[in-house]
C-alpha cells in the first residue's frame, strides 16, 4: 500500500525564492520536473531507501509548504528537501557575510532570493546525472534519464501528471543495454549505482572527510574524474564553507567582481574568500553564477556549448 501524502513545512526567511530550484529543477536537472507559474514539482531517489517519491514547493511568504508522495519517512524527506533548498542552515550568519562584503552585497541584491546555492536532490542523482550526461547534449542526457526511468517506472503520478525521477540504482543494474547509451556509459552508471548502494556516496560520509580525501575517494568509481568528483561533493553535498580553488571559474569571477587585473592565483582568492567565511561555498557560486561566462572568458576557457565532455 503507498504512502498518504505527507505535508510538512519549512522556515524560510527572506531572502529566499524558489526560483532558482525552478531553474535547476526546470533546466539543468529537467528530466525529473514539473514546473509551472505557482510551485515546482521534482520526483527524486529518497536517501537511504532509493525509493521514488515527488515533492511539490510552494512559496509562501516565509515558509515553503511541502507536499511529498511515495514516503512515509516524514523526518527523511523533510531533511532531503532543506538541503537541496539550502534551508538546512541559519541565514542570519550569511547576512552577516554580506554586511561585510560590499562586492557580495551588491551580487545578492541583483540575485533572485538574495542567493542560497540549490543543490541536486542528492550526491547519487548528481553523479548518475554527471555521467550520464558526459559527451552529449544535454537535452539527450534529460530524455535518455526519462527513458529508462519510464522503463524502469521510476515515476511519480502527481495530479494526473507523470515526473520521472533519476532511475534508482536497483534500475540501472538490471539494464543489460539501452537505446542511446554506449556500453561503457553503462558500465559508468552501473558503478555510480553500486557505490550508492554500499553507502559509498552518502551525504554524511563524503562530508565527513577532507574535501581533498573525499574527491579521491570519488574519484575510484568508474567514470568519476575530477570535474565529476567535485560536482558530487559541491552540486551534490550543499556543503557550507568549501572553497572550490579547482573550479577555475571561480578565479576569474573573483577577478571580475572585485576588479582584479589578470586572474588571480589560489593564494589570492583565498585572501578575497576569507571574508566569506563561515559561507564560502554559497560565495564562491553566486560569484560564479553572477557573471558566468565572462568569468570563463578571463580563465581562457571557451563559452559553454550545450555538450558536456568532463
Amino acid at each position: 500500500m503507498r504512502a498518504e501524502p505527507l505535508t510538512f513545512t519549512l522556515d524560510a526567511p527572506p531572502p529566499f525564492s524558489l526560483e532558482p530550484v525552478r531553474k535547476l529543477a526546470c533546466g539543468f536537472l529537467r528530466g525529473s520536473r514539473s514546473c509551472n507559474a505557482n510551485d515546482v514539482t521534482v520526483a527524486f531517489p529518497l536517501d537511504g531507501t532509493f525509493d521514488v517519491i515527488s515533492v511539490t514547493l510552494r512559496f509562501d511568504d516565509s515558509t515553503v509548504q511541502a507536499r511529498a508522495t511515495g514516503t512515509a519517512a516524514l523526518d527523511v524527506v523533510r531533511k532531503q528537501v532543506a538541503r537541496f533548498l539550502a534551508l538546512d542552515h541559519d541565514v542570519d550568519g550569511w547576512r552577516r557575510v554580506l554586511d561585510g562584503d560590499p562586492v557580495l552585497a551588491r551580487i545578492s541584491s541583483a540575485t533572485p532570493g538574495g542567493f542560497r546555492p540549490v543543490v541536486a536532490y542528492s550526491p547519487y542523482v548528481m553523479a548518475g546525472w554527471s555521467v550520464l550526461s558526459q559527451r552529449i547534449r544535454m537535452t539527450q542526457a534529460a530524455a535518455l534519464q526519462v527513458r529508462i526511468a519510464e522503463q524502469a517506472r521510476d515515476v511519480s503520478l502527481v495530479d494526473g501528471e507523470a515526473v520521472a525521477s533519476f532511475p534508482r540504482p536497483q534500475s540501472l543494474l538490471a539494464l543489460r543495454s539501452f537505446p542511446g547509451l554506449s556500453d561503457e556509459k553503462l558500465e559508468r552508471l552501473k558503478a555510480v549505482a553500486t557505490a550508492a548502494l554500499e553507502g559509498r556516496l552518502e551525504v554524511a560520509r563524503l562530508t565527513a572527510m577532507p574535501f581533498t580525501k573525499a574527491r579521491e575517494d570519488l574519484m575510484q568509481i568508474r567514470g568519476v574524474g575530477p570535474w565529476t568528483a567535485d560536482a558530487i561533493l559541491m552540486r551534490g553535498c550543499g556543503p557550507l564553507d568549501v572553497l572550490p580553488l579547482s573550479e577555475r571559474t571561480l578565479h576569474g569571477a573573483v577577478a571580475i567582481a572585485y576588479g582584479l587585473k589578470g586572474v588571480p592565483s589560489d593564494e589570492q582568492v583565498e585572501s578575497v574568500a576569507r571574508a566569506w567565511a563561515p559561507f564560502r561555498m554559497w560565495a564562491s557560486v553566486m560569484v560564479i553564477a553572477h557573471d558566468f561566462e565572462a568569468a570563463r572568458a578571463r580563465v581562457g576557457m571557451p563559452a559553454r556549448s550545450t555538450r558536456r565532455a568532463r
